[in-house]
C-alpha cells in the first residue's frame, strides 16, 4: 500500500494531466484567481473589479474606476507576485488592466 505522502502526489500529478489534456488548465487558474480576488488585492479593489479573464498567458483585469485601475497598474509587479504565491499551477507572462 501506498503511504500518504505518495498517494497525493499520485493525485496531483493525475489531477494536472487530466487538467492538460483536455485543455482546463488556463480556465482552472483563472477560476482560482477570480475565487481568491478579495484575498488577493482587498475590499476596495475588488468592489470595482468587473471581469478576471486569463488567456494565452495573459490576466485581463477590468476596472470600472481610473483610480483603482491606476492604482493596480502601478503595483502589477507585486500583484503577480501575490497570484503566484496564492494560485497553485500559475503561468501568467503579463497583466493587463483595462
Amino acid at each position: 500500500m501506498y503511504s500518504r505522502g505518495k498517494t497525493e502526489w499520485f493525485v496531483q500529478e493525475a489531477f494536472q494531466q487530466m487538467l492538460e489534456k483536455y485543455h482546463l488548465k488556463e480556465k482552472y487558474i483563472e477560476q482560482k484567481i477570480i475565487y481568491s480576488w478579495k484575498t488577493l488585492v482587498g475590499n476596495m479593489i475588488h468592489k470595482h473589479t468587473k471581469k478576471i479573464t486569463l488567456k494565452n498567458k495573459i490576466l485581463t483585469i477590468i476596472i470600472d474606476s481610473p483610480i483603482v485601475k491606476n492604482e493596480l497598474r502601478m503595483l502589477r509587479t507585486e500583484l503577480l507576485l501575490r497570484i503566484k504565491e496564492n494560485v497553485p499551477l500559475v503561468d501568467i507572462d503579463e497583466i493587463i488592466i483595462k
